[in-house]
């Protein structure tokens, strides 16, 4: 959802609606939220757990966003 609503913004802004985002900068979004959700947040405070599957769902729903937003 985040990387969707980004890339809208970006087209809203640019007034282009064919720019896509790449892979360096999905892997990067997987990488940062897997980062803060799974490994920081948990250290902070109790209320937070780390789990290994959700850094699986992330890796998918950011393979899923590159094969989506190839579609036109």
């Amino acid at each position: 959802m985040v990387a969707t609503a980004g890339l809208h913004g970006v087209w809203l802004i640019k007034k282009d609606q064919t720019i896509r985002l790449n892979n360096f900068t999905i892997l990067s979004l997987v990488i940062l939220f897997s980062f803060v959700f799974e490994y920081y947040l948990p250290q902070q405070d109790n209320r937070y757990t780390g789990d290994l599957w959700d850094v699986l769902c992330y890796l998918l729903g950011g393979m899923a966003f590159y094969i989506l937003q190839k579609i036109e």
